[in-house]
């Protein structure tokens, strides 16, 4: 309950004394305030709740007011304290309580009080007959006839002039500024905005704006004119109304409204879907507020029934763009990222020239024989740049890369025969065959620079991710394989080079982390690899997780466009106290538990499968079935089952191997 002026405690009490009702006259001329400084306190009054407006007899009375129930509950605590006391026969209140009077039922005492003390002094009676005579209420003393028939001869003439001027008492015209009539508005459109009422006749000065049946304040008045700057206001329907008193013609209303929304609409789709198996179509529905415009991807959707629907052949490629807009402008974007149900792999590399040596390839077909893997990768491109089986793409054959060990739909026709699933490794950037092309040839944006112009020496030749020719080149690998009949492509070296970014020139960006060049070729091949319904994952350093901005490789970017990450976590790559990790190659099952889970919190929420590269190779430390079953262990403690073995000698530790 807002505290109460002076004034406002005058009038309250005097609608007490009245019986809790009372006209605007009646109340100025016992409290000596004007009609505008009574309507400004009973304004306050309705505002709190106390007090509202009950009506008036048009021509004849003013306007009366009076108390409501919680009025007459609160009313005698609010004006206790008053220096005019309270009304006669009731008890004061005591205390400093600010809660007392409330929830306790009070009514005044049913007495006859004259309308007028008699104590007032000549002037002042004076001032309360002139008060009477204008609101026309009931005389303080009997009129003598004479004065009476003047009164009834006035009421006449003024009537008849009321009618003669109605049309001039009539609210002609409202002018509005910065709001349309029912129009539906964000909270920033409303603000600063300004309602202006051009009043033509009637009382302006006891004309009252109310906002959704409350009075305003802050509200100006001009000649013929009342002006208000809408304040910030809750969203829902709004409604402002002006009300005129036209003397002998009631009340003349004049209103607008308008919704206040700046909630954006909701789309009930998750950000991350389950995962979709290749292949089967992906169906995306649910409720939406009707009206509300709504456009996956590039089709624009009916929600006219509070809901929508659409159904794709099968999950997209990348990222799935979703735009709402309601009528006031609000807008919902965001993007749906749909994760291939990737198939379980228990892998191992294969290079080139292993799968054309008769006991190297004889070794591979064990391992499948005995339920150990169920998939072979096999390279397509490899860190020399060579492809090794036979290929058509014309640069390929230009540069001499093409080595044409085997042919590719051959072999994987005959993996297939034997039951497991064929993922083409591509090394794309790192590529030495075409980079000394490029040098030779005068294309030297083909290839990442020093500062001062010269090709990088890092891994004899690195090719430049950011060059149309050089991305081409890795698509174009990956389609010929895809054609021939590849399950799954994933990329190696999908990085920059390590080293201090200064000391590196990538022809055609502006500098900074290039992450996202890398990260737009992956969103490229994507597209294109869905579209021939194979799998697409990216090999990435184990230190990625946390640390990728060392060599480009944003793993929650790149995620949004693969199917799975193959993490390298190969124990002899860690520093000695790697996450507590004393001696990470001898601890083989600590270092990779603590990676792969590192892993795992970056992609949580991606639905995007961890699919590890595991060491099966000797460095420091001798490697044999005991170290390399406890990195599968770890994973497997983990929740993943699958994983790749790297040996670049081909030659698995067969025992270390869990059969399927």
């Amino acid at each position: 309950m807002p505290l109460l002026a002076p004034a406002d405690r005058r009038i309250l009490r005097e609608l007490l004394v009245r019986g809790g009702s009372a006209e605007i006259g009646e109340i100025g001329a016992a409290v000596f305030l004007n009609s505008q400084a009574v309507q400004a306190s009973l304004g306050t009054l309705q505002h709190s709740g106390i007090a509202t407006p009950a009506g008036s007899v048009p021509g004849l009375r003013g306007t009366r007011w009076a108390l409501t129930p919680h009025g007459f509950e609160v009313g005698p605590s609010l004006v206790g304290n008053d220096p005019a006391g309270v009304p006669e026969g009731v008890e004061a209140p005591t205390g400093a309580d600010p809660a007392q009077g409330w929830g306790y039922p009070w009514r005044p005492p049913k007495t006859e009080a004259p309308l007028y003390a008699d104590g007032l002094s000549r002037r002042a009676r004076r001032v309360a007959d002139r008060a009477v005579i204008s609101a026309v209420g009931r005389p303080r003393e009997r009129w003598r006839g004479g004065r009476a028939i003047a009164v009834i001869l006035l009421l006449a003439a003024t009537i008849g002039v009321g009618f003669v001027a109605v049309g001039a008492l009539r609210v002609t015209e409202i002018t509005i500024s910065g709001i349309t009539a029912s129009s539906i508005l964000r909270p920033s459109e409303l603000e600063g905005s300004v309602l202006e009422f051009t009043v033509s006749g009637g009382d302006l000065a006891t004309a009252q704006m109310l906002l959704d049946g409350l009075p305003v304040s802050g509200v100006q008045r001009y000649e013929d004119r009342i002006v208000w700057q809408v304040p910030g206001l809750t969203e829902g329907f709004h409604e402002v109304t002006l009300d005129v008193n036209r003397r002998f013609f009631g009340i003349e209303r004049a209103a607008i409204s308008f919704t206040l929304d700046g909630t954006p609409p909701v789309v009930d789709l998750p950000e991350v879907h389950d995962p979709v198996p290749l292949g089967e179509p992906l169906v995306l529905a649910g409720p939406i507020e009707a009206g509300v415009s709504l456009q996956i991807g590039d089709q624009v959707l009916d929600t006219s029934t509070g809901s929508f629907s659409l159904t794709l052949p099968g999950p997209p490629g990348g990222p799935l763009a979703v735009r709402a807009a309601d009528a006031a402008g609000n807008t919902t974007e965001f993007d749906i990222i749909v994760p291939i149900g990737y198939p379980h792999t228990t892998g191992v590399h294969v290079s080139a020239a292993a799968w054309d040596h008769d006991g190297l390839r004889s070794g591979i077909v064990d391992l499948i024989a005995q339920g150990r893997i169920n998939t072979v990768q096999l390279d397509l491109k490899d860190e020399s740049g060579y492809i090794g089986h036979t290929t058509s793409i014309p640069l390929a054959r230009q540069i001499g890369a093409s080595k044409e060990l085997f042919d590719l739909r051959t072999a994987i026709d005959e993996l297939h025969d034997m039951g497991v699933r064929v993922i083409g490794r591509i090394v794309a950037f790192r590529d030495p065959t075409l980079t000394r092309y490029a040098v030779s040839t005068g294309n030297l944006d083909w290839v990442l620079q020093t500062p001062d112009g010269r090709p990088l020496s890092n891994y004899n030749g690195f090719s430049n991710f950011n060059n149309d020719t050089v991305r081409k080149y890795n698509l174009d690998i990956a389609a010929e394989a895809a054609a021939a009949g590849i399950d799954d492509i994933l990329w190696d070296y999908m990085r920059r080079p390590e080293g201090d970014l200064a000391g590196m020139r990538i022809p055609g960006w502006d500098g900074g982390d290039p992450s996202p060049i890398i990260v737009s070729f992956l969103a490229e091949s994507g597209r294109m690899l869905r579209e021939m319904q194979v799998f697409h994952g990216v090999s990435v350093f184990g230190i990625s997780a946390r640390r990728g901005q060392f060599i480009a490789q944003d793993i929650g970017a790149m995620s949004d466009h693969v199917d799975y990450v193959a993490p390298m976590v190969y124990p002899s790559h860690w520093g000695r106290g790697e996450y507590g990790v004393a001696h990470p190659e001898a601890q083989p099952y600590d270092i990779t538990y603590a990676s792969l889970a590192d892993f795992q919190d970056v992609l949580a929420g991606t639905n995007t499968a961890v699919v590890p590269w595991l060491q099966d190779f000797s460095m420091r430390v001798n490697y044999g079935p005991e170290e390399v079953r406890a990195q599968i262990d770890a994973a497997a403690d983990l929740g993943i089952s699958d994983w790749l073995l790297w040996d670049p000698t081909v030659t698995y530790t067969t025992e270390g191997l869990p059969v399927s």
